[in-house]
């Protein structure tokens, strides 16, 4: 740990010195933070604060970057939060993520947008654990379901990473429904067994 703390210390040296408030210093902050365990909380959640601090003072001059950096730190940050069962916590930094990844999703035109969709995927599942978590089952079942639909592009392709994101959440999804006495819904769950389906009979 000492030797990554190390590693850690003289590359951000070396960023300052060019510019204390360049991404390349935010995303190294960025990256300190994201390795923290939960124990380390306090000092995480510093580490985070200070990369969307220069995250938010490029948004006038590097606004697709900035943002970009924002969610993630943002989509992290709740996953740290997770860890540590703050809920409350979660459910905001989630939310904020999703709500970034939302619009660079829906300002995705003219372009494949496969990143966009799998990491909102990402963040709503964050959101549903964060919910879930927090006791708030009806909410954690709605975002499931959106979460579903974002990634159901995905269902019948070669993407693993996105199929198992998608399994899983299929399966919080159904017993969310259970849960609060919901019938799953069939026009958000057909399609995908369908294209599910039919590539496996492609590969027999």
């Amino acid at each position: 740990m000492g030797d990554k703390s190390d590693e850690y210390a003289l590359r951000l040296s070396y960023l300052e010195q060019a510019d204390a408030n360049s991404l390349a210093v935010a995303r190294l902050y960025l990256e300190m933070a994201s390795g923290q365990h939960y124990r380390e909380r306090e000092y995480a959640l510093s580490l985070f604060d200070k990369a969307d601090t220069i995250f938010a003072k490029h948004l006038p001059t590097s606004r697709d970057a900035a943002i970009a950096g924002l969610a993630l730190s943002l989509n992290n940050r709740a996953a740290l939060e997770l860890e540590a069962e703050e809920w409350d916590w979660a459910i905001d930094a989630a939310s904020q993520a999703v709500a970034l990844r939302r619009d660079r999703l829906r300002n995705c035109v003219g372009r494949k947008d496969d990143t966009e969709r799998l990491d909102l995927g990402y963040s709503l599942a964050a959101l549903v654990l964060a919910m879930r978590g927090a006791g708030h089952n009806d909410h954690a079942c709605d975002a499931a379901a959106e979460a579903i639909h974002v990634l159901g592009k995905f269902a019948g392709m070669h993407n693993q990473e996105a199929f198992v994101l998608l399994t899983k959440l299929i399966c919080i999804y159904a017993d969310l429904c259970n849960v609060i006495g919901r019938l799953p819904d069939a026009t958000l769950l057909l399609p995908l067994a369908k294209a599910f389906y039919s590539t496996r009979k492609g590969r027999t």
